[in-house]
């Protein structure tokens, strides 16, 4: 076969590079173009995330400069533009549609109340009944005076619970009759703090000597230690401050309440004392029933001698506390009897 000639190739080669070249020239061309236009793109993003970077930079070394020189104004940062001035931001108004969150907040604080001090009261009062009972002298005395001081402080804490509670209701008040509450935070911290201050004010006999929980403490103790006597207005218990009547003014004071342990049907000692919660006098609970129950719906006069006031089941409460203190009473009078006939048999040897 015939070869074909180095000329040949040459001019073979020399007609098909020009294609090749074109073909590798257009293609790099195309690829940087496109580069190009991706590269320019992300320029033009980049540019105003540089812009601001700087310009926060030049913030930042304008207001260090500022800081430094007192007489210079420094420049605040843009970021801090939305942030509340808190020093700056008073107590807002408040408007009748808040007036429910302060009702629904003075309700948490009585609730709150009544479970604390509901139970604290009740138990101190049987603490101060047992004490009386087992103890005598000055180690009685003592030990009554501890648990006498632990009432007063639960009676001072009520007191302060009561004070948020109604603050708290009078602001509801004065919303839900259309009127503002101006400085809401501050008002309120205020009226608390001075109807504190004005029970801390008082003298001993104002702050408990008509408190229903101390009258109960001490009528309480008295009855376990003097039983059958009438009770002295609770004031003798209490020493008389500056700032309190006379006591030449005793004679116009009501005194305590006489408890008497035996229930005026069956004239035997309380059992489970059933208590009327208008008259306030008690009876034993099956006695009571009955003679209820013997009645018209509507109720019977309050069988205790002298009283008129109709009586219903609904109107009556067990008195556990009660119960208890008849038991301690007749206790103690039954020891005291006893002491009685050991000292008559001792003079008669």
């Amino acid at each position: 076969m015939p070869v074909a000639s180095s000329s040949r190739r040459k001019s073979a080669r020399s007609r098909r590079e020009p294609s090749s070249d074109r073909i590798e020239e257009d293609y790099p061309s195309q690829h940087a173009g496109n580069n190009d236009d991706v590269e320019g793109g992300d320029d033009e993003e980049e540019q105003p995330r540089r812009k601001v970077k700087q310009e926060k930079k030049a913030r930042r070394r304008v207001r260090g400069d500022s800081e430094s020189d007192n007489n210079a104004p420094a420049i605040v940062d843009d970021d801090d533009d939305d942030r509340i001035d808190i020093e700056n931001f008073h107590n807002q108004p408040l408007d009748k549609k808040e007036g429910g969150k302060l009702s629904g907040i003075a309700q948490d604080w009585e609730m709150i109340r009544k479970q604390i001090h509901q139970g604290s009261f009740s138990l101190a009062k049987e603490v101060a009944t047992s004490l009386a009972d087992v103890l005598e002298g000055d180690n009685a005395n003592q030990a009554l005076s501890e648990v006498d001081g632990i009432m007063k402080t639960l009676i001072d804490i009520d007191h302060e619970m009561q004070s948020h509670e109604k603050v708290l209701s009078g602001m509801h008040q004065q919303l839900m009759r259309g009127e503002p509450v101006e400085d809401a935070v501050d008002l309120y911290e205020k009226e608390v703090k001075k109807k504190i201050n004005e029970f801390n004010d008082r003298t001993t006999r104002k702050k408990y000597g008509s408190n229903d929980q101390y009258v109960q403490f001490k009528q309480g103790i008295f009855e376990v230690q003097k039983p059958g006597e009438n009770i002295p207005p609770i004031n003798d218990f209490i020493p008389r401050e500056e700032g309190d009547e006379s006591d030449d003014d005793d004679d116009l004071e009501i005194g305590g309440v006489t408890q008497d342990f035996k229930c005026p049907i069956t004239l035997t000692m309380l059992v489970n004392p059933m208590k009327s919660s208008t008259c306030g006098h008690a009876f034993s609970g099956d006695a009571i029933r009955e003679y209820l129950n013997k009645g018209p719906p509507s109720g019977k006069s309050c069988p205790a001698a002298g009283c008129s006031q109709k009586l219903t089941m609904a109107m009556l409460v067990a008195d556990s506390s009660l119960e208890k203190r008849a038991k301690l009473a007749a206790r103690r009078a039954q020891r005291d009897e006893d002491d009685s006939d050991d000292d008559d048999n001792e003079v008669i040897e």
